[in-house]
């Protein structure tokens, strides 16, 4: 009996550890998640600071949209937009004052602003509101109502060689890529 237990325990020794099976497939994870992660890490910081710009924009962007939606007796949810900031509208501060907490500011990198059908592009050259749908529409919507006919909304900013596009479509879906 005390050989018989011996070799048992010889036996598990032996076939302790892993199999290949098990092996491979943890190389595997491991080789997707490097070449889905490496790039974030080794790429330059225009690239990180414009996804950063992107979901913070995106972010702003829904948050406005509904505060609009749930708050409808007020009309003036939305941003006032310039070539590096974003300032957000609220009805406490409907002319769009400076308020260093309310807005997003982009050093390096250059905003621009596209309505489309380009017919209505001088209207959002500095910003625009969302209304009770949460579609986006003109800055004259905080004195007049206005319903979902503005257009869609984009929003193009680059840096470092790159360009990154935001669309607020016509029926206020918010998304990142070209309208």
């Amino acid at each position: 009996m005390p050989g018989n237990r011996s070799a048992r325990t010889e036996h598990r020794r032996q076939h302790s550890g892993f199999t290949l099976v098990e092996l491979i497939i943890v190389i595997v994870i491991l080789g997707i998640l490097s070449v889905s992660v490496a790039p974030r890490f080794f790429t330059g910081d225009a690239s990180t600071d414009l996804t950063t710009t992107e979901a913070r924009i995106i972010s702003l962007l829904r948050l406005q949209q509904q505060r609009a939606m749930q708050n409808t007796a007020d009309r003036c949810y939305g941003v006032a937009i310039s070539t590096s900031t974003i300032m957000v509208a609220t009805p406490s501060s409907c002319a769009l004052a400076a308020e260093p907490e309310r807005t997003l500011t982009f050093a390096p990198l250059a905003l621009s602003v596209t309505v489309l059908p380009p017919a209505q592009a001088d209207a959002a050259d500095s910003g625009f509101l969302f209304n009770s749908l949460g579609c986006p529409v003109s800055l004259a919507h905080e004195g007049t109502a206005e319903s979902c006919n503005f257009g869609a909304v984009r929003l193009m900013f680059s840096g470092g060689g790159a360009i990154r596009e935001i669309c607020v479509q016509q029926q206020g879906y918010i998304r990142s890529g070209p309208c």
